[in-house]
């Protein structure tokens, strides 16, 4: 220790004289090294002891100067020769001694097992500088100026205030046009997309550079950014650091502002396009900027534009690293019970701290989010095994290595020696005792799963093929016997009337010969006997199967309709029913053998059919409570499940799909689901006394056995890998 001090304190270090500074709103000094184009935030006591470094001042003088001017910060030695290392490391001080400001800004991370793994972290987000783009900046500028003008400026804003209005007025229909989850992933939309996210991209860094040179700050670095496996340019405008507040907060805005435009521009001329390729290109995009808005770029926990923007809001420098900070320190004197100066030296302790949490449970969130999305995109796409090398290095880098680095500071509080060590110890294992709990202690759990109601009354099938004419109709009150609706086929009434005829023909044989007393003995009396009883006895059997064109109720009750049938336009038969079979408008339609024409039964009749995923249907079990709610209605309806199938559904309900509750690819007969799904059932239970229209769609939610917070993670990581 006392050789690195004797160093620092035997080189004559000296400021650069190419350095620029200027004040910073929120106090202290922003320096800009003119060579790296890097910038640096000194409060005032740091700025001091920068200008002290003159070549010729000592260390004692420095030391005692910086004690007198500011007696409240405590500067010692220790300090002093700290920050005198990292200003060389960032090469704003030179000496005349080669070698050792390199040597002392990466001693540390030569050894450092962490600093080892970070290009390997990293992966998912690569940054390559490309070019310069100050000359073309400047020679473009004139033509973009027009942007910065009241009239523009309003008009963008007139656009937005249509858009939002738009959507908020026709919700519904946008809604019903967006797609699924799987369809906007998928391998065919997802190049479409890339295209899509870079160009936005552009124009969002475009916005950026132009507004940064607008007013007056350098933009000498443009590039390509890999961040989640998507290439998306960058430009560094950090030279904004040097202008006023206000500007800089316009800089920071500059990009949210242009994606913001474009998704209003894109929403309204969507209101007016046709169905086609281009409304989907405008849909896909108006959702591309806003959610990209809302979840990354706006989104202040985050260190993007929004983040920078709370930052200079609340005149905060360095938000994030000062409240991860703090957080840490807070953390350590929370399980040690050791006052941490970090904790009280901050004046705006709850603030930072607020933000702290609130960025620390986002960014975890996020983090499985992600994972979970590089899952589904890999799975997809067929290559699970570069997901897996993914989400290890994301999981590794975002989760695993800080409780390992906050593991290693907790651990060093615990070797310390000295009176306070034993109480260290117990506090830091009551702390360990109760994370334990809250890790291990079971805790509610519930699945929410897309449902559709359905009867549970008698059924009523076709049991023949044959044109359809209705008799009753649907919601009338039949009995038991009544006819509901009359099939024909004539091909199996042509048949029916061969079976007739033969069995005239044989008939008129018979007595032919026993009319004729020349052949009433005849031998082949016997015989014609024996055919005709065959062919009245395949009549009658025949005669029986026909009556089955009649279709008749089988118990008393309503006449309920079945599922609608969307209308099909590629079939063979020319007149092909559509909607509900037994309606008026499907009079002499095709109906097949097996066609479920409806029920009869009582309105209390109703069952739950809810479609769970192959990760959650382990965790349910007969006799778990459950609550239906209707997409369209907020009252819920207490349930009870009352069977688990072990078949995985081969289709779902088409209006699971239609209502956003399912993705799946579209089939002849529903959809075909996109992740294995199990099928369960749930009955209404009676103290509810709440009957729902049928084939009513919504979700069910469903209340399992307890978990643990620690089960859960378990469960994640064995679905995840």
């Amino acid at each position: 220790m006392f050789a690195f001090w004797d160093v620092i304190l035997n080189l004559p270090w000296i400021k650069r004289q190419d350095l620029l500074a200027t004040p910073h709103d929120s106090g202290g000094w922003v320096v800009k090294d003119p060579l790296t184009l890097n910038y640096a935030l000194l409060d005032d006591a740091e700025y001091a002891i920068l200008n002290l470094l003159d070549g010729r001042t000592s260390f004692a003088r420095m030391l005692g100067v910086l004690q007198q001017r500011f007696p409240d910060r405590g500067v010692g030695p220790d300090d002093l020769a700290e920050f005198i290392r990292a200003l060389a490391g960032h090469q704003l001080i030179r000496q005349t001694v080669t070698g050792d400001s390199l040597r002392l800004s990466n001693a540390n991370a030569a050894h450092s097992g962490f600093g080892l793994l970070r290009p390997l972290l990293q992966i998912l987000r690569l940054q390559v500088p490309l070019v310069n783009p100050s000359r073309f900046l400047t020679v473009a500028l004139p033509y973009a100026g027009f942007m910065f003008r009241p009239a523009f400026l309003k008009a963008m804003l007139a656009v937005a205030v249509l858009a939002l209005t738009m959507v908020v007025l026709r919700f519904a229909e946008l809604q019903r046009a967006l797609p699924s989850m799987q369809e906007f992933l998928g391998p065919q939309n997802v190049v479409i997309m890339l295209v899509m996210f870079v160009s936005v991209k552009l124009l969002h860094e475009a916005g950026h550079a132009f507004t940064a040179r607008h007013f007056g700050a350098e933009c000498n670095e443009c590039g390509v950014m890999l961040m989640v496996l998507t290439p998306v340019l960058y430009t560094n405008v950090s030279d904004a650091w040097m202008l006023p507040r206000t500007q800089r907060m316009l800089v920071t805005a500059s990009g949210i502002l242009v994606e913001l435009s474009v998704a209003s521009i894109c929403t309204s001329l969507w209101w007016i396009c046709e169905p086609g390729v281009t409304r989907t290109l405008l849909l896909n995009t108006m959702l591309l900027c806003s959610v990209n808005t809302l979840l990354f770029n706006g989104n202040p926990l985050l260190r993007f534009d929004g983040y920078f923007l709370l930052a200079d809001w609340l005149r905060i420098p360095n938000l994030s690293s000062r409240a991860g900070s703090l957080v840490q320190a807070w953390l350590l004197q929370l399980i040690t019970g050791r006052p941490q100066a970090a904790v009280n030296a901050e004046r705006r302790k709850a603030t930072l701290l607020t933000y702290g949490l609130l960025a620390m449970a986002y960014r975890a969130v996020l983090t499985l989010a992600i994972l979970r999305l590089i899952q589904q995109v890999t799975a997809q796409w067929k290559v699970e095994f570069v997901g897996t090398v993914l989400s290890l290095s994301l999981l590794t880098g975002s989760i695993i290595l800080p409780i390992l680095r906050f593991s290693t500071e907790v651990a060093r509080y615990l070797r310390n020696d000295g009176l306070e060590r034993s109480v260290t110890h117990w506090r830091t294992l009551a702390s360990l005792v109760l994370l334990a709990g809250m890790i291990l202690i079971p805790l509610p759990q519930t699945i929410v799963a897309p449902a559709i109601i359905q009867p549970t009354s008698d059924s009523i099938y076709s049991q023949l093929s044959g044109r359809i004419q209705p008799v009753a109709r649907y919601g009338q009150t039949v009995k038991a016997g009544d006819v509901l609706a009359v099939q024909e086929n004539p091909g199996l009434q042509k048949q029916q009337q061969r079976l007739v005829g033969r069995k005239q023909e044989l008939q008129a044989q018979l007595n032919a010969l026993l009319s004729n007393p020349a052949t009433s003995n005849s031998e082949l009396i016997p015989t014609l006997r024996n055919s005709l009883a065959a062919a009245t006895q395949s009549l009658s059997e025949f005669d029986d199967e026909l009556s089955r064109l009649t279709v008749i109720s089988h118990a008393d009750g309503i006449f309920f309709p079945p599922p609608e049938r969307s209308r099909q336009t590629s079939v063979d038969l020319p007149a092909h029913w559509s909607g509900l079979p037994v309606d008026a408008h499907n009079e002499g339609a095709w109906i097949d053998r097996g066609t479920l024409l409806g029920y009869v039964g009582s309105t209390n009749d109703q069952k739950i059919i809810a479609y769970v995923d192959e990760a959650d249907i382990e965790y349910v079990r007969k006799g778990n409570a459950a609550e239906f709610a209707a997409l369209a209605g907020s009252q819920t309806i207490d349930a009870e499940v009352d069977g688990v199938g072990h078949l995985k559904a081969d289709s779902l309900p088409t209006s699971l799909g239609v209502a956003g509750l399912s993705t799946g690819r579209p089939a002849a007969e529903g959809i075909t689901p996109g992740v294995t799904t199990f099928p369960l059932t749930a009955r209404f239970k009676q103290s509810a006394g709440v009957t729902q229209k049928l084939y009513t769609v919504g979700r069910v939610r469903i209340r399992t056995s307890p978990a643990s917070i620690g089960a859960r993670f378990i469960r994640y990581l064995r679905q995840t890998f």
